[in-house]
């Protein structure tokens, strides 16, 4: 590679070499995906004339959250950190939060194609995956054809967790990518899992400044970094990439320790800081804050939950209901109350008679269930 010094530079595009040549190019100087400080870190590391379309400048806000970009600092190692016989990296404590913070993201109502986990590293890409296998049950990893077979290559086929990767994309998949695959391709909201964090400088890919770029300008709305910023600034190949970029989210004021988080439906109640995984579980347990919901069902029951973004009109909630039904039975004539759960259909009626009732054959049937004797065919059967 061009970064070796060999001399082969095979990192080096075509379209790089033949305008390196004196080919006649041109380059496009106005942006249309990007909000402009997401935008900022494309002027300050690569096109510094790049321009802003209007239509940028009105994206909305990231829901649920104080600012829309943000680097996530930390300083725990990753996954064998000092180990170089390890081929690709992977670092357990970022996809655990990348996947919380995800799951927030989607609790604040983002459809799940709306919403892109990047890092440099496959390896991750299969850490990630597990990760949310393991904390989101209903929702998996989408790995692109490319990212599979990196992945294949590289895993023994047999590990009986690669099913939480080899499969396509649904409605219910959150796009997993290595930032080499996702080149060209776009998304509402990117969280990067940077991976490297040691005590070395060490940074592997990240020192080559074509593949952050890519990295950096891959979000529309909103863009959440997750890595060891001290890493980076160690970094003897890559500190020029990483300290102009660092210094433009600290005077920013979005280099935090936190992910802060604010209640959609009560902003006025402040940031919420959730640094570890239970945070988010105890201080934003369905999206929003803890205040109990109690808004009123259309059965009649209060709204169970905590504070919840999502499901405003509470058709999904009325669903789970698992309060004692005040229903009557459609075909009871006594109007007993229903005996089921407020969730589940009435049916029959359940409720016991404390009488003695007559059959039509002569004998008599002690504590019957009134659907059982309440008209004559019924009675008949019975």
């Amino acid at each position: 590679t061009k970064v070796s010094g060999n001399g082969f530079d095979l990192d080096v595009s075509l379209f790089e070499r033949l305008i390196q040549s004196g080919f006649k190019s041109a380059m496009l100087n106005v942006q249309h995906r990007m909000r402009p400080c997401i935008a900022d870190l494309i002027r300050r590391q690569t096109y510094p004339t790049l321009e802003d379309d209007p239509r940028v400048s009105k994206y909305p806000a990231v829901k649920g959250v104080a600012s829309n970009m943000l680097f996530l600092d930390h300083s725990v190692y990753e996954d064998g950190a000092g180990n170089y016989e390890i081929t690709t990296k992977s670092n357990s404590y970022e996809a655990s939060l990348c996947v919380e913070i995800v799951r927030y993201l989607l609790l604040q109502g983002y459809r799940h194609s709306q919403v892109t986990i990047l890092t440099p590293y496959v390896g991750q890409i299969l850490t990630i995956s597990r990760e949310m296998k393991r904390r989101m049950k209903d929702v998996s990893a989408y790995v692109s054809d490319l990212d599979q077979e990196t992945l294949l290559r590289q895993e023994d086929v047999n590990d009986p967790d690669m099913s939480t990767v080899v499969q396509a994309g649904d409605e219910n998949s959150i796009r997993c990518a290595s930032i080499d695959n996702f080149q060209g391709e776009e998304s509402d909201i990117v969280v990067t899992s940077l991976v490297r964090s040691n005590a070395q400088g060490s940074i592997g890919f990240l020192k080559e400044e074509q593949r952050v770029n890519v990295l950096l300008s891959r979000a529309k709305h909103g863009m959440y970094l997750l890595g060891n910023s001290k890493t980076l600034r160690l970094s003897q190949k890559g500190k020029h990439v990483w300290n102009p970029l660092i210094e433009i989210f600290e005077n920013a004021g979005n280099i935090v320790e936190s992910f802060p988080t604010v209640c959609q439906l009560h902003p006025n109640d402040g940031i919420s800081y959730c640094t570890t995984l239970q945070d988010f579980r105890i201080q934003r347990p369905n999206g929003g804050c803890c205040r109990p919901c109690n808004a009123r069902l259309s059965c009649g029951h209060a709204c169970p939950l905590m504070c919840h973004p999502t499901d405003r009109s509470h058709i999904v909630t009325h669903k789970q209901c698992t309060q004692p039904c005040r229903r009557i039975p459609l075909k009871c004539p006594h109007n007993h109350p229903c005996k089921r759960r407020c969730n589940e259909e009435c049916g029959p009626c359940l409720h016991v008679l404390d009488e003695e009732v007559i059959l039509p054959c002569g004998h008599t049937v002690t504590s019957p269930t009134c659907d059982s004797v309440c008209d004559a065919t019924s009675r008949k059967k019975l």
